[in-house]
C-alpha cells in the first residue's frame, strides 16, 4: 500500500498575490507522518495553481507504479474553486489505476465530492485515521455511509496538538512559514466564533520534546526560522507561553512567532508581555471584535474601552518592534457606527496598532458539519437578528448564509462600512498586511524592515514566491518520478 495526500495550497489570488500560499499545511504532514508510522509508503504533495495538471497526474503515477492497493488523500482544504478539477485528476487516475481509492479529510467534506471519494474524515479526526489504518470498529463515527464518512463526536476532546515533524522529501524553503500547535482547544466560548473545540476548559498541552523537535528539525533541515503558532488563543493559560519560552531557550538558533492573543486577557495578565517577550511571539493577531462594552459582553469578550486602550499602549511601550494587527466585526448587535470610528479613529492617531481590519458578520448555516457553526449561526434571534431571507450560497462548500438586520444596521450595510474601514486603516496605519501576510513577507527578506517598507516590497516578495514553488514543484516532482 502506497498512500499519496494531495494539499490545495492554490487558492486564487488575493490583494497580497502568492503570499498566502507559503504555510504549509500542519495537519496534512502530521498525517503523512502517521501513515509512515504503520510502515506505509507515503509523502505529502503541496499543490500550487501554478504546478501543470499533468505533471502533477504524471508524478503521482510515478510513485504509485505497480502498487496493488494505492490510496489518494485529499485535503479538505479544497473548496468550490479546485472541486471540479480535482475530480478529473481523480478520475484521470483512475482510468490508469482502477483501485486507486480516494480519502478526503478536513473540516467539511465538499458536496461535489461525494460521488467520487470513497471515505471521508469530517473535522479533526488524526485519532480516527490511526484507528482506521489499525483496522479497528469505527461504526461509532459513521454519519454517512455512501459515502463511507466518519466524524468525531462533538464536544469530545479525540485530538492531540500538531507540531509535524519534517522530512527531507517535503522540500520546504528557508521562505516558508510551517504552522505548529501547543494545545487543542480554547476554554473560550465567544459567540461568533464557529471553532469546534471551543468551550474546552483543559486544553491538551502538546509534549515540550515533540514541540523542540519539530522547530528543530525545520531548522536545521531547510533554514525555517518562522512559524505560525494556530492556537485558537496563545494567551488563554500561562502555560502555553511558558512551554514556548523553555522550548526557544533549549533552541541553538531564534524562531520568530506568530500568534493569535486575546488583549482582554492581556491586560489582566500584564505578566504575559514579557512572557510573549521570551517566547519570542513578535507578530501577533488581537481579534479586539468591538471597542463598545455593550458588544463585549454580549460576545463574551472582557475589557472596558479604556482598559484595551491602555493595554495596547502598555504593549507597544514594552515591545515596540513588534507587528500588531487588530481585527474588527462589524454588524455585531448594541454597536454603532459612530463608536466603530471614534476608536478606530483613535487607533489611527496615537498608531495603536501596526495594522488594523475589519469583516462584517455573517450568519452561516453549515448543511455538512453544524458542530462548526457558531452561537449566533444556531440562534440569532437570540442575539438581536432578524433573519430576512438567503444571504449567499455555497452549495460545493457544504454551507450557506442568512440576510438580517439588527438595532443598528444590516448585512448588506455592515459590508458596505467593513469596505470603507479597512480603507481608512490601510490609509492611516503602517501596514495594510494583516498578521498572517506579514509573518510570510517579512520571512521572505533576511532582515527585519520597518513595517511601511513591505507594503512597497510586495513585487519582489511574491517574485522571489514564485521561484520558491517553481523549485518545489521541480524537486517534488523529481521525486515522486525517482520512486
Amino acid at each position: 500500500m502506497k498512500f499519496v495526500l494531495l494539499t490545495d495550497l492554490g487558492k486564487k489570488p488575493t490583494r497580497v498575490g502568492l503570499l498566502n500560499n507559503n504555510s504549509r499545511s500542519s495537519g496534512s504532514l502530521h498525517i503523512v507522518s502517521e501513515a509512515r508510522d504503520f510502515g506505509i509508503e507515503a509523502t505529502g504533495i503541496d499543490y500550487w495553481r501554478s504546478w501543470p495538471v499533468e505533471l502533477l497526474k504524471e508524478s503521482i503515477l510515478s510513485y504509485f507504479g505497480n502498487d496493488l492497493a494505492p490510496w489518494l488523500a485529499l485535503s479538505g482544504s479544497i473548496d468550490g474553486s479546485s472541486t471540479d478539477e480535482f475530480k478529473k485528476l481523480v478520475s484521470d487516475l483512475k482510468k490508469e489505476l482502477p483501485q486507486l481509492k480516494v480519502m478526503l479529510g478536513g473540516y467539511r467534506v465538499p458536496v461535489g465530492a461525494k460521488d467520487w471519494v470513497d471515505i471521508a474524515f469530517i473535522g479533526r479526526s488524526t485519532n480516527l485515521f490511526r484507528k482506521w489504518l489499525n483496522n479497528e470498529p469505527l461504526d461509532d463515527y459513521i454519519v454517512s455511509k455512501d459515502p463511507l464518512t466518519l466524524k468525531n463526536p462533538y464536544g469530545v476532546i479525540l485530538e492531540e496538538p500538531v507540531s509535524p515533524i519534517v522530512v527531507p522529501e517535503d522540500f520546504i524553503s528557508d521562505r516558508e512559514v510551517l504552522v505548529v500547535e501547543t494545545a487543542l482547544g480554547c476554554k473560550f466560548d465567544c459567540s461568533f466564533c464557529g471553532y469546534d473545540f471551543r468551550n474546552n476548559k483543559k486544553p491538551h498541552l502538546v509534549d515540550e520534546e515533540v514541540l523542540y523537535n519539530s522547530l528543530k528539525t525545520a531548522h536545521d533541515l531547510f533554514g525555517v526560522n518562522h512559524f505560525f503558532l494556530a492556537d485558537d488563543t496563545i494567551n488563554e493559560v500561562d502555560t502555553k507561553l511558558e512551554l514556548i519560552s523553555r522550548v526557544v531557550e533549549q533552541l541553538d538558533f531564534k524562531p520568530s512567532f506568530m500568534a493569535f492573543c486575546r488583549l482582554d486577557v492581556l491586560g489582566a495578565k500584564t505578566h504575559q508581555i514579557d512572557l510573549l517577550q521570551k517566547a519570542n511571539i513578535d507578530t501577533l493577531f488581537f481579534g479586539i471584535e468591538s471597542f463598545n462594552p455593550n458588544v463585549t459582553k454580549m460576545i463574551r469578550k472582557g475589557g472596558k474601552p479604556d482598559k484595551l486602550l491602555d493595554t495596547l499602549r502598555l504593549f507597544k511601550k514594552e515591545m515596540p518592534e513588534a507587528f500588531t494587527y487588530a481585527n474588527f466585526i462589524i454588524g455585531l448587535t448594541g454597536d454603532s457606527e459612530e463608536s466603530i470610528w471614534e476608536h478606530g479613529h483613535k487607533l489611527i492617531e496615537e498608531q495603536l496598532v501596526t495594522s488594523a481590519g475589519c469583516n462584517e458578520l455573517r450568519i452561516y448555516q453549515n448543511l455538512e458539519n453544524p458542530d462548526v457553526e457558531s452561537n449566533i449561526d444556531k440562534d440569532p434571534e437570540k442575539f438581536g437578528y432578524e433573519i430576512t431571507g438567503q444571504d449567499r450560497e455555497w452549495p460545493e462548500l457544504g454551507y450557506t448564509s442568512k440576510s438580517w438586520k439588527n438595532d443598528w444596521t444590516d448585512v448588506e450595510q455592515s459590508a458596505i462600512l467593513a469596505k470603507e474601514y479597512n480603507e481608512v486603516m490601510d490609509d492611516g496605519l503602517q501596514s495594510f498586511f494583516t498578521a498572517h501576510e506579514i509573518l510570510g513577507l517579512s520571512a521572505i527578506f533576511k532582515d527585519r524592515l520597518p513595517w511601511s517598507n513591505y507594503n512597497d516590497l510586495l513585487p519582489m516578495a511574491n517574485k522571489g514566491q514564485t521561484k520558491m514553488l517553481n523549485k518545489y514543484i521541480k524537486n517534488k516532482s523529481m521525486f515522486l518520478k525517482d520512486k
